[in-house]
């Protein structure tokens, strides 16, 4: 269940009895949506919305007046706090529910429909492997220690690695030995990519590891991981975590034999 707060909703708007909130979709055949459980704490309102027939897409959140008047709601509350995210994430759910602040102030929600995944919280990397730790996201959660794997494919090729995970009070921790991956590298491609995935009885089928609680889009052209190099002179091997154009987690492995281009990647 989700809930939005608004503390500031203004006391004229407070006292009105017959007044309500709605959600108005954006872009053509905008649809307006009633929100019938709302609740007044003194100048604050609370809207459940969690049973509301909703598409994917931006909404407006507007205010109804009791003569049917409209008004869109403003805020200055960012609408954003990792602390939330981490406990949203916490949930089984298939649809996921944000509230966004728009430049000029206005709140708007964003709905989307989710899978379950493998939140990365933090990555290491040293000469020899890369240590990745987490939690599961959108599944549900047990105490104490889990079985649990992670899996690393090599993308359009046959290469499988597969490493013991830690999985402890539904937080996850990994070693990956870059060994296997730099021995399986294909020369003949100018990159090869390595997917990660997560294993646990938690879920099932396979979740994929990415970072999305942040809020942070279009990762992969704003952060850049160092690389480690492994092999020798006939088989160097340039590899580093990257992020894919949906924020996913993967390994990069390059020719280090010389000063070869890496090319594009996704």
């Amino acid at each position: 269940m989700l809930e939005l707060r608004f503390r500031e909703s203004g006391a004229e708007f407070a006292e009105e009895a017959d007044a309500g909130l709605a959600l108005r979709s954006r872009g053509e055949g905008a649809e307006t949506v009633p929100v019938p459980r709302v609740r007044r704490e003194g100048g604050r309102l609370r809207a459940e919305l969690d049973e509301l027939p909703l598409a994917d897409g931006v909404w407006d959140v507007v205010f109804v007046r009791a003569d049917g008047r409209t008004e869109p709601v403003a805020t200055a509350d960012p609408g954003f706090s990792l602390r939330e995210r981490s406990a949203y994430l916490a949930e089984p759910r298939q649809r996921e529910l944000r509230v966004v602040r728009t430049p000029e102030g206005r709140l708007r929600l964003r709905a989307a429909s989710v899978l379950p995944y493998a939140e990365v919280e933090r990555i290491d990397i040293d000469e020899t492997e890369i240590t990745v730790s987490g939690v599961p996201a959108y599944v549900p959660r047990r105490p104490g220690r889990q079985e649990a794997q992670l899996v690393v494919r090599q993308r359009k090729r046959s290469g499988v690695v597969t490493v013991e995970a830690e999985l402890a009070d539904a937080a996850f921790r990994c070693r990956i030995p870059l060994a296997p991956m730099s021995e399986a590298h294909d020369f003949d491609r100018a990159h090869n990519e390595w997917d990660l995935w997560l294993r646990t009885p938690l879920a099932d089928a396979e979740l994929r590891l990415a970072s999305r609680a942040d809020d942070i889009v279009g990762k992969k052209k704003r952060f850049t991981f160092p690389a480690a190099v492994l092999g020798g002179a006939e088989r160097r091997v340039r590899i580093r975590p990257y992020y894919t154009v949906d924020d996913d987690l993967s390994l990069l492995a390059t020719d280090a034999r010389g000063d070869k281009a890496q090319g594009a990647h996704e």
